[in-house]
């Protein structure tokens, strides 16, 4: 991490008036003020499972809530990039319930969720974009379980890679194989059954260690699309 402030920092009031759209001028004025706007490299914690409440807005960059279950085993359960708020329960008085990790360098602003909340019981506005921000928040965290309860493992990897085409096959890459398994909910072993499907079918390709290419974007998509293919049937996961 980099205490220093970011470059992007006066960034901060333009992406906090895109975060907060009905917020009243006066609060986003006194989140300027107030926010702490640290860099974090790829790979670095903003906020780990377990730390006190904070509010943290993305200010450039591509950010994973990552939840490590009991068993051990640890799920991406959103991405989040520019003007987006990582916490998933910004302003209740518990600890985080997820990691919050930088897929790529990222400036953020964090607050205290106690002075967050203060604002926001005068301002009606900002109440209701915090809000705003929860519920979507709880949306993508339902069509992940959705995911992770109903679909096979071959529609789940191709709906993760078409989902994030743009993370996964840009260059240089956001996301690897090796997010693959915390995205879609496999074993790394099951995962690289399915990859290797994917390959035999010329829709994707491995690259290197850890990179993919996508090599048919209507295959990917009606893989993710369709329901199990009797060949893929070895590939269904407990």
């Amino acid at each position: 991490m980099v205490n220093s402030p970011s470059p992007l920092a006066s960034a901060l009031p333009s992406v906090i008036a895109e975060a907060f759209p009905n917020s009243r001028v006066g609060s986003r004025r006194a989140l300027a003020a107030t926010a702490g706007v640290r860099t974090f490299g790829a790979g670095q914690a903003i906020l780990r499972q377990g730390d006190e409440s904070t509010v943290a807005l993305v200010l450039e960059g591509h950010v994973a809530a990552r939840r490590t279950t009991d068993d051990g085993r640890q799920l991406i359960v959103r991405i989040v990039t520019r003007g987006g708020l990582v916490s998933l329960l910004p302003l209740i008085d518990r600890p985080l319930t997820a990691d919050i990790v930088a897929l790529t360098p990222t400036p953020a602003a964090l607050w205290r969720a106690e002075d967050v909340r203060s604002l926001a019981t005068a301002d009606p506005g900002l109440a209701v974009d915090l809000l705003d921000g929860v519920l979507a928040s709880f949306e993508d965290v339902v069509k992940r379980l959705d995911g992770l309860l109903h679909q096979n493992a071959l529609r789940r990897v191709a709906r993760v890679l078409s989902a994030h085409d743009d993370l996964f096959f840009a260059d240089p890459p956001v996301l690897t194989r090796a997010h693959l398994p915390t995205l879609v909910g496999t074993s790394r072993e099951m995962t690289g059954r399915v990859l290797r499907i994917l390959e035999s079918r010329r829709i994707v390709s491995r690259v290197g260690r850890d990179r993919l290419r996508l090599l048919d974007a209507a295959g990917l998509a009606a893989s993710a699309d369709a329901g199990e293919p009797r060949a893929a049937r070895g590939t269904r996961s407990a």
